[in-house]
């Protein structure tokens, strides 16, 4: 299984946020799903990427910059 690329662990750092932070904002009980996404196993939900992308403060295309065009259609 390949891994998507993301920044999203660069740019929640920048914030000085812990993934249970990242998690509870979103209305999760625990990290694991941030945990999958900066792991690259997984995306997020279209929701829950712009929500990520508000508090991370970036716009969503600066947190997955390296999709290939085949997977971004």
């Amino acid at each position: 299984m390949k891994t998507i690329p993301n920044k999203l662990r660069d740019c929640r750092k920048k914030k000085y946020l812990a993934q249970i932070d990242v998690a509870a904002h979103l209305g999760f009980r625990s990290s694991d799903r941030i945990s999958r996404w900066e792991a690259g196993k997984t995306y997020p939900s279209l929701p829950n990427a712009l929500r990520l992308a508000k508090l991370l403060g970036t716009p969503v295309e600066d947190l997955y910059p390296d999709i290939p065009e085949e997977e971004a259609d």
